[in-house]
């Protein structure tokens, strides 16, 4: 009774996407409550569409309780949560994580903490379907040395064609980063009407280009999350670039 409770927990519990070689940022509007414990997005929303073609980028925030009830028992502490393997991204993606083990490249997070997982990649033209998901996930709680072990699945990559791609998006609104001065994390939300690629850059006062990389744009609102760690103290500029239409806004990073 105990493990199969521990396991539709763990379902809940899930994980978070990103690259090799680089460390993901939770979603900053995740907390460690009881009412936001799990990942997000769940199953039920599910990752973003990819499109052949358009850099790809979708990150998986997970938070893990800092105990779990189990019958007879009580409450008992969740040491962490290991990803054992993860299976069915499409040929040429990759994935890593906001690792809390002190060994490389291994998914572990903390109970009671706040981690993520991204997937990021590029699809060709023979990945365009719909790619499920397999993670298997290690449970570790009240000290055992054995995991609870649990596979989840529900989660997919659908691939299209690139024919609903702009390679110009036609972005609406860009705005202002919040908050703003900002010494943690800052959000800029900003609104298309349709998929595709952009620009994004950050310049100093001086001008000099301090941060720049494609981003992949959807119809709708998109998020962007800046990270003081990533600046010194100072005032910047940020722009969105899709074609010859150009956004700009100032930012303050104040440490």
């Amino acid at each position: 009774m105990g493990k199969t409770l521990l396991s539709l927990l763990a379902f809940i519990l899930l994980l978070q996407v990103y690259s090799f070689g680089q460390a993901c940022t939770p979603d900053p509007q995740y907390t460690n409550t009881s009412s936001q414990k799990g990942t997000h997005p769940d199953t039920a929303t599910n990752f973003s569409p990819a499109y052949v073609g358009v850099p790809y980028s979708q990150t998986l925030t997970i938070v893990i309780p800092p105990d779990t009830t189990v019958p007879f028992l009580g409450a008992i502490v969740w040491d962490s949560t290991t990803l054992a393997s993860f299976t069915g991204l499409p040929a040429g993606f990759t994935y890593s994580c906001s690792n809390t083990s002190p060994k490389p490249n291994r998914c572990s997070w903390k109970g009671n903490s706040i981690g993520c997982l991204v997937i990021t990649g590029t699809p060709a033209s023979g990945d365009v379907g719909t790619h499920p998901l397999q993670f298997i996930i290690n449970n570790y709680v009240g000290g055992s040395p054995s995991p609870n072990p649990f596979t989840v699945n529900g989660y997919k990559i659908v691939v299209s064609a690139s024919s609903g791609i702009s390679e110009n998006p036609e972005i609406q609104v860009i705005e202002q980063n919040n908050p703003n001065p900002f010494s943690d994390r800052s959000e800029i939300l900003f609104t298309s009407n349709d998929n595709g690629t952009a620009q994004f850059k950050i310049y100093n006062m001086i001008g000099t280009v301090v941060q720049q990389y494609d981003i992949a744009v959807r119809k709708g609102t998109n998020k962007l999350v800046l990270d003081a760690k990533d600046f010194e103290s100072g005032i910047y500029f940020y722009s969105i670039v899709s074609g010859r239409n150009v956004f700009t806004r100032k930012m303050v990073v104040k440490k």
